[in-house]
């Protein structure tokens, strides 16, 4: 197995315009709780409504699997509004080895964006200022040679698609009737892709 990219490596806090990327820790929990435990914001997601308990839960996860050797990397990194200091949101970057038919590994390194945001900052741009840096840390700063995002490709969900696209994804696939929504319904998925030599650096 090809050793996974350094995340130990990596400096935090990341700054964009407005915002402060940096690891999530377990003094975040209500923060993120504040709009994980929100119907409207777990809709699109592919868990319930969260609970203080599952919220720590889900921060310590994430806390393990940001350490060195870990089988399953994932970066889960909280989004701190700079006029505010206030946590708004997280993040998250998945990264897995690239598939391969050959007799041996790639060598190569993939990974998979996320996101969350309460909603009191829906539509002023932060999940496609925060998404933006996250591509920045996985092409630049850990050499993955793709990344890729999922969408569920309905009416209601507008808003997360235009984000991917605005950050310059390719819409890669739409897999119909792939998953079983919260409604009964079957929703279509959307993949978004972008590789290391398409990425606008």
């Amino acid at each position: 197995m090809v050793s996974a990219p350094n995340l130990a490596g990596l400096t935090w806090p990341r700054l964009t315009r407005r915002l402060a990327l940096r690891p999530l820790t377990l003094d975040d929990v209500d923060a993120v709780l504040a709009y994980r435990s929100l119907p409207e914001v777990v809709v699109h997601l592919s868990h319930d409504v969260l609970d203080r308990e599952q919220v720590h839960d889900r921060i310590a996860q994430r806390l393990a699997r940001g350490r060195p050797g870990a089988r399953e990397p994932l970066l889960g990194l909280a989004v701190e509004e700079l006029r505010t200091g206030q946590v708004v949101g997280d993040v998250m970057l998945g990264i897995e080895p690239s598939h391969s038919i050959a007799r041996s590994a790639s060598g190569e390194w993939e990974g998979t964006i996320g996101y969350a945001l309460h909603p009191d900052v829906h539509g002023q741009g932060l999940a496609a200022e925060a998404a933006a840096e996250l591509l920045v840390i996985g092409f630049r700063d850990l050499g993955l040679r793709r990344v890729t995002a999922d969408a569920y490709a309905y009416a209601d969900n507008v808003a997360s698609n235009r984000v991917l696209r605005r950050i310059g994804m390719r819409l890669e696939a739409t897999t119909i009737a792939k998953s079983l929504g919260k409604d009964g319904t079957w929703l279509d998925d959307n993949t978004w892709s972008l590789l290391r030599e398409e990425w606008p650096a």
